[in-house]
């Protein structure tokens, strides 16, 4: 029998930043996770609200991304590779392995990987948690609730930690990210969308897993290094 999680819980999930560190150089935003599950969501109340990217998986019970020989994850490997050439690295399959293992969303790191919203689903159209979260009536009922103070909380640790980079990727989502933004302008070069927010250099981009992002990691990184007066990073691995 599913048990309700208690609005405790729920502020818990809601307050929950990202993986990685708050002083990264470069922060990944995305709409939401995927996968979730009331088992999932369990685990995460043992979550810190900026956590480690593996540490978080291990909680969750998911060792193939770090341990022994790591998968490439289809998403991180966009990141890791985007990293490497930002930090002028050998960005060849093994180097990209080695970085999603040991450097993608590790506390002390260079990346930041934040979500517009906080709670995981499967897929962006559903909403499986009306039992476990009877707090929300409906999957619209979630976001026209959380939307706005997301917003303003990401968008206060934003102005606070002054990233050099921001990429937020997936197309259909840029007006939802350019509410963290406001006044910038951006402009459209090719399938991207720059501009430029505070000391933020920001870079919106199709979903790293989409068709329409074949081949188009090499011209992000031409368009990020024309754009950021701050490149290259600097890594933090010693």
């Amino acid at each position: 029998m599913t048990r309700p999680l208690s609005d405790i819980h729920l502020n818990h999930l809601l307050n929950f930043i990202g993986y990685g560190s708050l002083s990264a150089p470069a922060w990944f935003l995305g709409m939401e996770e995927g996968g979730g599950g009331e088992a999932n969501l369990r685990v995460r109340l043992q979550f810190e609200p900026v956590e480690d990217l593996e540490r978080a998986h291990r909680l969750l019970g998911v060792t193939k991304f770090h341990a022994g020989r790591p998968v490439i994850q289809r998403t991180w490997r966009a990141m890791a590779y985007l990293m490497l050439r930002l930090e002028n690295r050998p960005a060849d399959r093994e180097s990209i392995r080695t970085y999603q293992a040991q450097e993608l969303g590790r506390f002390g790191g260079d990346s930041m990987l934040v979500e517009l919203m906080p709670i995981p689903k499967p897929r962006i159209g559903r909403w499986d948690y009306e039992k476990v979260l009877p707090q929300f009536a409906s999957r619209e009922d979630y976001y026209s609730t959380v939307k706005p103070d997301r917003i303003q909380l990401l968008r206060e640790l934003m102005e606070q930690h002054e990233p050099q980079l921001v990429v937020g990727y997936g197309k259909q989502f840029w007006s939802d990210y350019c509410e963290l933004f406001p006044g910038m302008v951006g402009d459209e070069q090719g399938p991207f969308l720059v501009g430029q927010w505070r000391k933020t250099t920001v870079v919106l981009t199709g979903h790293f897993t989409a068709r329409s992002m074949n081949g188009q990691l090499e011209p992000l990184v031409e368009v990020i290094q024309s754009h950021s007066k701050r490149l290259p990073f600097r890594s933090r691995v010693a």
